[in-house]
């Protein structure tokens, strides 16, 4: 059903897309670590996703460098799972964290929210960051616990993962998507019964938007592809064509949350110079920029 041999400007795809995902995930982190105005549990949720993601795009480039090492492209599982520990856990870590900041927007609409965030900061985010670091790192220790010698893989991201632990990984992924559309779904229906203000609206909106990119295409996408293949035999086309629509889920990161959230605009602006290039490049369209950036707040703020 599938080529045998992937299109050379798939193979610079799989190259290029993880890389600006890695990129643009690593400048959220460090963004949120030097500013302050980025110093809440909301944010800091983000940044440990952004960090997450960053551990797993390193597992594209493991998967390229071993596919182009030998003849046959392929290695011995457990020396797989070995490369892609950090990665495992990484994209495990994140994805469940989607859902604890899912929770943590729902939480925010109730009257403890203050209460929880002001003075048991810590405990807090340590209670929301906890699921992820147990699922992250059972769903690793038991990769590692699976591993085979005496098996060839392709060494992907879902070689590690061996049945059944690989099915396990799937149900737990579908029911944490149905989750988050759910709990997203609450937070719309109730910000709009609550009558936020428009600003808080218009973050509403934009961090809606983000996830639900992520989940489109980031897991939906990636298992629509793997279900048309062969999972005994997998075929490398299907393979990079569903790492693609996982890394590209997270490689818009960065450009949604600077163009649809004002505070990390600002913070971009500021702390990785962003603003001061701006004024470098377009100091002639100012004037316009302005005038184009009030429509469109004018436009949020219709919705």
């Amino acid at each position: 059903m599938y080529p045998d041999k992937a299109p050379t400007f798939l193979h610079v795809i799989y190259i290029v897309v993880p890389t600006i995902s890695l990129i643009g995930n690593a400048l959220i982190v460090y963004a949120t670590m030097v500013s302050r105005k980025l110093r809440n549990p909301c944010n800091i949720f983000i940044a440990s996703i952004a960090l997450g993601d960053v551990m797993f795009m390193f597992s594209f480039f493991i998967s390229a460098a071993t596919y182009n090492m030998y003849d046959d492209h392929h290695i011995p599982q457990d020396i797989c799972v070995y490369l892609h520990i950090v990665p495992t856990f990484g994209q495990s870590f994140s994805f469940m964290l989607l859902l604890n900041l899912a929770i943590n927007r729902l939480l925010s609409l109730t009257t403890s929210y203050n209460v929880l965030t002001n003075y048991y900061t810590k405990m807090y985010i340590t209670v929301q960051l906890l699921p992820g670091c147990i699922y992250g790192g059972g769903i690793t220790v038991m990769a590692f616990l699976m591993r085979v010698a005496d098996r060839n893989v392709i060494c992907t991201m879902a070689a590690p993962l061996r049945p059944p632990l690989v099915g396990i990984c799937a149900q737990i992924g579908t029911i944490l998507c149905v989750l988050l559309i759910i709990c997203y779904s609450l937070f719309g229906f109730y910000i709009r019964k609550l009558r936020l203000s428009t600003e808080s609206m218009k973050n509403v909106y934009r961090s809606l938007l983000v996830i639900t990119i992520s989940i489109i295409f980031g897991y939906f996408g990636a298992m629509a592809i793997a279900m048309t293949d062969d999972l005994t035999n997998p075929s490398v086309f299907p393979i990079q064509l569903a790492g693609l629509c996982m890394s590209f889920g997270t490689s818009v990161n960065f450009f949604a949350y600077n163009w649809l959230s004002a505070p990390y605009r600002d913070v971009f602006d500021t702390v990785l110079g962003i603003g001061r290039l701006k004024s470098m490049v377009l100091p002639k369209n100012s004037s316009r920029v302005q005038h184009t950036t009030t429509r469109l707040s004018t436009v949020f703020r219709e919705l």
